[in-house]
């Protein structure tokens, strides 16, 4: 499939801009919708001109607005106007399924359907302590939010089963980079190593293998090469050079290394879904077959990316203040 035309749910967050900005330059017509007003979404700053924006949540998406289009990415949430945060129940739920579950039907009604790509995350294995995890992997969900995307992937797959919607779901492995959420641990814990302010560190045990948001991109950009070969299936982007997967404080520990900074890290208690009868989360993950049949491999080092997302932070304070 030649890719055209290209459609990004929740487009002015992290991985919708930077997508629209990577296909813009690939000669792709990107338009897209978010909850945002479009001169507060700074992330598109640069490319604003070049998208057809829609402000709209997922929920009041129609077929019109897809229509032309060759592939959607759903990197949205379905709020009216600003998100509520993970802290409600009711809310995570709803932010994770309705939005898909508003796109697939519109999907659905569509007489020429795009490929649907899913970007999930590996907190849907996150009860499988110790295990190893692959693309096929029985999904274990140890917290609210990796059970609503849980639900999700399975309702992605459930219509490509029953109505022939065409559906891919990616899980993308705790990501970290420019334009970065500042509640995001990586950032967080960089703005406050800056500011060389106290940090209190939740989970601090718990284990992560973290991406490079370059690595996350040149994955998406292999992905959409050959996106028909891999309607139904699910693929991995997970992974830095070297494969390595630290503790939240050892991620902390680089972090202050790298900014040469002062500021003391405290432990706090663990979240949700973070420890399971007394032992915080810890896994590997084999992503041999994404990584082989995509010819996919993180270029960066964790080190490296931290250094790279250090000095994006340091440009772009003013931002986060």
């Amino acid at each position: 499939m030649s890719l055209d035309n290209l459609f990004i749910t929740g487009i002015a967050g992290t991985l919708g801009s930077s997508l629209a900005e990577i296909f813009l330059k690939r000669g792709v017509n990107v338009r897209g919708n978010d909850i945002v007003r479009v001169d507060e979404a700074w992330r598109l700053s640069g490319i604003k001109d070049d998208v057809e924006y829609l402000w709209k949540s997922s929920f009041d998406l129609q077929s019109s607005d897809l229509e032309g289009c060759n592939a959607v990415v759903d990197c949205g949430v379905g709020y009216p106007d600003r998100p509520f945060g993970a802290n409600s129940p009711r809310e995570t739920c709803l932010g994770n399924i309705n939005p898909a579950l508003g796109l697939l039907e519109t999907v659905k009604a569509m007489r020429k359907k795009p490929v649907v790509v899913y970007p999930s995350s590996f907190n849907v294995f996150y009860g499988n302590i110790g295990g190893e995890i692959t693309e096929k992997t029985k999904l274990s969900p140890a917290s609210l939010y990796g059970w609503s995307k849980a639900a999700a992937e399975l309702l992605y797959f459930t219509y490509y089963k029953a109505y022939g919607v065409p559906v891919i779901v990616t899980r993308v492995g705790s990501a970290f980079g420019a334009k970065g959420r500042s509640d995001e641990l990586p950032h967080k814990l960089i703005l406050y190593s800056l500011k060389n302010k106290t940090f209190h560190l939740k989970s601090p045990k718990a284990k992560r293998l973290w991406t490079y948001s370059e690595d996350v991109l040149n994955f998406y950009g292999k992905l959409f090469e050959a996106l028909d070969g891999f309607v139904g299936e699910t693929l991995h982007c997970a992974g830095n050079l070297g494969d390595k997967i630290v503790t939240n404080t050892q991620l902390a520990e680089k972090i202050l290394k790298v900014t040469d900074s002062s500021m003391k890290i405290m432990e706090a208690p663990y979240e949700p879904g973070e420890i399971i009868n007394g032992k915080p989360v810890d896994f590997s993950i084999d992503s041999a077959y994404t990584r082989e049949a995509l010819n996919w491999q993180p270029k960066y080092t964790l080190e490296q990316g931290l250094r790279e997302t250090v000095r994006w932070f340091k440009e772009n304070l003013g931002k986060f203040l």
